[in-house]
Formats: C-alpha cells, structure tokens, sequence
C-alpha cells in the first residue's frame, strides 16, 4: 500500500538576497506507484514550495536528483517563487 503523506528531508541551506533559505526536499507516493518531490524554502517564518519538479520510480532517485541540482538553480526557484 502506498503512503501519499508528504515526507520531508533537509537538504541544507542557501544564501539568497542577504536571507539564509532552509531547502527542504518534500516527497510523497502517489496512487500510480511513483514518487513526487518538490523543493520548500524557508526563511524567517515564510515558506516558499515550487511545484513538483520530480517524478521518479524510487524515493532515492528523486534524493539524488535534488542533491545534484545547482546552487544557481534553486537561487532561480526562490526568486521566482518570492
């Protein structure tokens, strides 16, 4: 049976237009048997989350993905999310 309550992973933190970012990876099973995941920023009591930007086979290939993406990029996210 799968399990679509959202997890969430700490990926570190990120430094945008003088704010410190909390990047959050959240991931979630879904019906059709593959996982989601998303990106959620927070800074000083605001939470920014992108869309999902991931849909793999396995929790593990989405970690990965978002291990490896650039730190230009989620700069990108964040503001296109303020």
């Amino acid at each position: 049976m799968f399990d679509e309550s959202p997890r969430e992973d700490d990926l570190g933190s990120v430094a945008y237009d003088g704010e410190s970012w909390a990047v959050v990876l959240q991931t979630r099973e879904c019906a059709d048997r593959l996982f989601r995941g998303r990106f959620l920023f927070r800074s000083q009591g605001r939470e920014l989350r992108s869309t999902d930007l991931f849909i793999e086979a396995s929790f593990d290939e989405i970690l990965e993905r978002a291990e490896n993406f650039e730190e230009h990029l989620l700069h990108d996210l964040i503001r296109s999310l303020l």
